[in-house]
């Protein structure tokens, strides 16, 4: 025997029937049994008693059809957790969305759950019946039709990926008349739980039929997308143009006198396995579709249980109907022939607008060429047409430029056209030669056709826009830098720059040009003193360059920088130069001395460097002449005066030579006593 805790999230071990429900299993390959379909459950006290009864209702509706209920016990639990032996329902915000976890046990054959809970996560939950919320609105998600999502699973039910179902995205599996949406099981969910625990009576007194206009879109993991119907051109079944919305529902633009296909799903929810409906397409002038509308076509469908029934019906819209917005709807058991649990999920609707005639609009606009440079030529072209029954006379086709993609007459005029006559259908293909805005960006250009006399919709003359997208290279250059800025006279040194493409096109190749300069700001006025090839830069590209230099020969401060030349198309040519890196040149100068020996006590001796710079000396050691040399200077050190008390001899030997780059300290001034021969 195993205990494992699943959440509904993560499902994902089904075992597969011939219709394409799943069933919950355990590793043992049983269906996993939720108390015979029967489970009871508490509520925790953190769902507002509105959220209870809108659960409640969902459970009605999962249960309607199959030998299967949910049973609340306690509406106030306050010990509510996983994990605590206990079935209960609650909110817990560390949840996604929502979830039915469970706790089971299995042994031999057998799989039976012991603990079931659902919690619901951290979404903006509506109790509304209204369209405000998803998928029609924004204002939140239908805490009904997640809870019958939820009841499915802990009633036995795995998720669906393959058809359009309430176990895959419930808040899509949905219909409305009116502003009012149903969330119920669906036919694959009722027939799932009628084939786990079989039909609720035993003379198929449960029956149900529904209409929506959603549909299957593809399998995401384990769950179904949908995806809203459309309304078709049976010519080609080409989607018909979108006017706008209604309540969150495209609204189809439609002619009076066309043919129109409409997109359906229809579901057998009950208990008979097979219903024959006679279904009504109905034309209102509001949104709630009923037999008193005008009836466009009738048709009987006879609808298995199983799977959804997605199809395709034509009517036409009568030509005498007035030009204005209406709704084009499906009423299955439009004649109440079938005693069903719930009429609430009958009917579906297109908003549709139906134009008069003649009526001008504005076809597939285009550009010959979508990503343009500042100032270059394109042409964009367009089709006024009438899609009108009576002939338009001669109008003008009005060229624009907009920053979306909405285009009106309030946008900037850029040119216009001549437009003929047109007969009913006819068409007129235009096009003009234009130039791109000066500066990059984004922008979009389209048309919009003036209306003509008799025609009634104006609101559909201009074409969408055709976005463009001006680009140019842009070059800069950055990074100065040198490799050393304190420098003697015709020191070599190493600049460096990086140049940039920060435009939205690449650029071609170009030359970087290093300039000396008297003050910080660089420019092409400056001295040039070096230049370096810059190959061709994508956006955002860069190029570090570098060249060795010598600094000036005489002393000062200068300022090294670079400018690297535009190229064509360039959308910013002020920008090209670097700032001014400063450098300073100086001559170093060294002292000139050396070592005194010898000299007697009391002595002085007087040294010279160079005939002047008199420096006395009266000790020996080490000595210094006051005056410093430029480097690379010659010296010469002499005696000027020899000391005298005693007569003393002073000899300067390495007295000579040039200054390099150092003191000089070697220079020995050597003093000897005179001595006198005495004679008789």
């Amino acid at each position: 025997m195993k205990l494992k805790l699943q959440m509904a999230i993560l499902l994902g071990v089904f075992s597969m029937n011939v219709h394409a429900y799943n069933y919950i299993t355990c590793p043992n390959n049983a269906n996993m049994d939720f108390w015979g379909g029967h489970p009871t459950f508490d509520y925790g006290d953190n769902l507002s008693s509105t959220e209870k009864n809108r659960i409640n209702t969902a459970f009605s509706r999962l249960t309607a059809f199959s030998d299967s209920s949910i049973s609340i016990a306690n509406q106030n639990d306050t010990s509510y957790s996983l994990g605590n032996g206990q079935n209960e329902i609650y909110r817990d915000l560390s949840v996604g969305t929502a979830q039915c976890a469970y706790y089971y046990s299995y042994s031999g054959s057998s799989c039976w759950v012991t603990e079931a809970d659902i919690r619901f996560g951290d979404e903006p939950w509506t109790t509304n019946d209204d369209s405000t919320h998803w998928p029609y609105g924004n204002a939140g998600r239908s805490i009904t039709g997640t809870a019958v999502h939820e009841g499915g699973h802990c009633v036995g039910m795995g998720h669906t990926n393959n058809l359009y179902n309430m176990m895959g995205e419930d808040f899509t599996h949905v219909t409305r008349n009116s502003s009012s949406t149903y969330y119920g099981p669906g036919e694959d969910l009722s027939d799932g739980l009628i084939d786990l625990h079989g039909k609720r009576s035993a003379t198929d007194s449960y029956r149900d039929v529904g209409a929506t206009v959603w549909r299957y879109s593809y399998a995401d993991g384990p769950y179904s997308r949908h995806k809203p119907g459309r309304l078709l051109d049976p010519a080609d079944n080409s989607e018909l143009p979108k006017v706008g919305s209604y309540l969150g529902q495209n609204m189809y633009q439609v002619v009076a006198g066309e043919n129109v296909r409409m997109e359906i799903t229809l579901e057998n929810n009950g208990e008979k396995n097979t219903e024959s409906v006679p279904t009504g397409f109905y034309l209102s002038t509001n949104d709630y579709i009923s037999s008193y509308d005008r009836l466009l076509a009738t048709v009987n469908y006879t609808l298995g249980r199983g799977s959804p029934y997605e199809t395709t019906r034509t009517v036409t819209i009568p030509a005498d109907v007035t030009p204005g917005n209406y709704f084009l709807g499906v009423y299955v058991d439009h004649q109440g022939d079938i005693p069903e649990v719930t009429t609430a999920n009958n009917v579906a609707y297109y908003p549709i607008q139906v134009i008069a005639q003649p009526d001008l609009v504005t076809i597939n606009p285009a550009v010959n060429d979508a990503t343009l440079t500042p100032g270059q030529a394109f042409t964009f072209s367009a089709t006024v047409k009438n899609q009108g029954v009576s002939n338009s006379t001669s109008t003008t086709l009005r060229y624009y430029r907009s920053t979306n993609s909405f285009i009106s007459t309030a946008d900037t005029e850029i040119g216009t056209d001549y437009v003929a006559a047109l007969a009913p259908g006819g068409t007129s293909p235009e096009s003009i030669s234009l130039n791109a805005p000066a500066t990059d960006g984004t922008w979009w250009i389209g048309a919009c056709v003036d209306s003509v006399a008799g025609e009634t919709n104006t609101v559909n003359q201009c074409s969408a826009g055709v976005q463009i997208t001006v680009t140019s290279p842009d070059l800069v250059t950055q990074n100065p830098a040198a490799s050393k800025t304190s420098l003697t006279p015709g020191e070599s040194f190493t600049f460096s720059a990086t140049v940039k493409n920060q435009g939205t096109r690449s650029s071609a190749a170009s030359t970087l040009r290093y300039y000396r300069s008297t003050n910080s700001i660089i420019s092409t006025a400056d001295t040039e003193i070096g230049t370096d090839y810059v190959a061709a830069l994508t956006p955002g590209g860069t190029s570090p360059e570098n060249i060795s230099l010598n600094a000036p020969a005489t002393d000062g401060t200068w300022w090294i920088g670079a400018c690297v030349d535009a190229v064509a198309n360039e959308s910013n040519t002020g920008n090209q130069c670097s700032t001014g890196v400063q450098i300073t040149v100086a001559t170093p100068y060294y002292t000139v001395g050396g070592t005194l020996s010898g000299l007697a006590s009391g002595n002085t001796v007087v040294l010279q460097n160079n005939g002047g710079d008199d420096l006395s000396l009266s000790a020996n050691g080490s000595f210094t002449f006051g005056t410093a040399l430029a480097d690379g200077s010659s010296y010469s050190v002499t005696v000027l005066t020899q000391p005298t008390s005693p007569n003393q001899v002073c000899a300067v030997s390495n007295g000579s030579g040039t200054v390099s780059g150092a003191n000089v300290t070697d220079v020995s001034v050597v003093c000897t006593t005179v001595g006198y021969h005495i004679g008789g």
